[in-house]
């Protein structure tokens, strides 16, 4: 009888939960933005998600830029955990992505 391996796992899917737009050069999370991280983190929590990625958009390229934008990542990483997001959290940084904002992106499945 012949062995059989078993078929590779996809990769899980992931899709934006959360897109959070700044002004040029802020880092500040808006009241709106806290309360759409909050109810994102009570669904993390919820669905006990393995991991999350956020991906920081930049307008520009220069150093400043990437600089606030990696700030961004940071400040929503930080709030994330702060209201009990467990999960794994990836950062990417991206200048010249056509606007200013952070996106969270949860696996679909």
């Amino acid at each position: 009888m012949a062995a059989v391996a078993p078929a590779p796992v996809p990769p899980a899917r992931s899709s934006v939960a959360v897109t959070l737009v700044y002004t040029a050069r802020s880092t500040d999370l808006s009241d709106a933005s806290k309360a759409e991280l909050d109810r994102l983190a009570k669904d993390i929590a919820d669905r006990t998600l393995r991991q999350v990625e956020l991906r920081s958009v930049s307008e520009n390229s220069d150093p400043d830029s990437r600089k606030v934008s990696l700030a961004r990542a940071l400040i929503v990483r930080n709030y994330l955990i702060d209201k009990g997001v467990r999960s794994r959290i990836e950062i990417a940084s991206i200048v010249g992505g056509g606007g200013e904002r952070v996106e969270i992106l949860v696996p679909s499945t």
